[in-house]
């Protein structure tokens, strides 16, 4: 079985921390649908499925994976606010959605935070952040004072206006005092195949997305944005050991419900969740992905999200960010 952290164990405490609960139990009475408000295919995406693959023998229902994508994550979204608080309607939701959307949607039928409650976090995903393989830069201070040097602005990449990714240039813009020039993409494909031709000059895209990249030598990797290093680029410094410690920025997929439902019933379907995650199977197929397994459940997510939310509003106030 991989090895859990204490965290981990710590946080499957929380998830399981509210006793009545659990000794009532979430009890599927028709199939259950998770939303996922992007494309198939992504990590987030196959989270979600790992989730639904585990929950079917303990719920004895069918587990179905919907893809409801547009409007930054907000289609999907929606049609869990919009669903009966009866634990029959969950959603997979990523950090930029909960953290960054609720200051720049603001023309939504629903409320992000008052219509969508905390169930259990999935796991985490550090932000990299790379260069050209062409750059000369070899380490993050080699690219700040190169910056300096050039008497321009610091282009960076994202996959879209207010993503969680343009909002992590905005800090290491903010942090470095760089001036900066956001370049939006439709994706972090597009833009991650420019910023391999120099069209851009620096990207903090999701481990999943830029490790190919940086395996196949088209791109560099000077840090990452977590606390610790990751095992998939041991070599590649945190941005603290970099010398960028306010350049702090995980990404993250959580389970939510519709924002009625009691806290009896989110923390027993955390329960649930926590249970697939410290699975042998479970933990395998999360970390194959690139997550860091984290079982968190209903409050300790609730009280970490809005303390990234009022982080990220800071931000989004600060650099001007809007979805223009």
């Amino acid at each position: 079985m991989p090895r859990l952290t204490r965290r981990l164990l710590l946080g499957s405490a929380l998830a399981l921390g509210a006793a009545p609960a659990l000794a009532q139990g979430f009890t599927a009475q028709r199939p259950v649908r998770i939303i996922v408000p992007f494309a198939a295919g992504a990590s987030m995406d196959g989270s979600a499925r790992i989730l639904g693959r585990g929950l079917e023998p303990r719920w004895g229902q069918p587990v179905v994976v919907e893809n409801r994508t547009g409007a930054g994550g907000n289609i999907g979204a929606g049609l869990v606010a919009a669903a009966a608080p009866d634990g029959h309607t969950l959603l997979v939701a990523a950090a930029g959605m909960m953290t960054v959307s609720p200051h720049l949607y603001r023309d939504l039928s629903f409320d992000l935070v008052r219509d969508l409650a905390p169930v259990a976090m999935i796991g985490t995903v550090p932000n990299v952040m790379v260069v050209p393989a062409a750059s000369p830069a070899r380490t993050a201070q080699d690219f700040v004072a190169l910056m300096r040097a050039a008497g321009r602005p610091v282009n960076y990449g994202s996959p879209g206006s207010g993503s969680y990714i343009h909002v992590t240039g905005a800090l290491f813009a903010r942090e470095t005092g760089l001036a900066a020039e956001h370049v939006a993409y439709r994706g972090s494909a597009p833009a991650l195949i420019d910023l391999a031709a120099g069209r851009v000059d620096v990207m903090f895209e999701n481990m999943p997305g830029a490790l190919p990249f940086i395996r196949d030598g088209r791109l560099r990797a000077l840090a990452v944005t977590s606390p610790a290093r990751n095992p998939a680029l041991p070599e590649v410094p945190t941005t603290v050991e970099a010398g960028l410690p306010g350049v702090q920025a995980v990404a993250w997929f959580a389970v939510y419900a519709p924002g009625a439902t009691p806290a009896a019933l989110r923390a027993s379907i955390a329960a649930d969740v926590a249970a697939v995650q410290s699975s042998a199977e479970g933990a395998r197929a999360l970390q194959a992905l690139g997550l860091t397994v984290e079982v968190i459940g209903p409050e300790a997510l609730a009280a970490s999200v809005e303390a990234q939310r009022r982080t990220f509003g800071e931000i989004v106030r600060a650099a001007n960010i809007t979805l223009n």
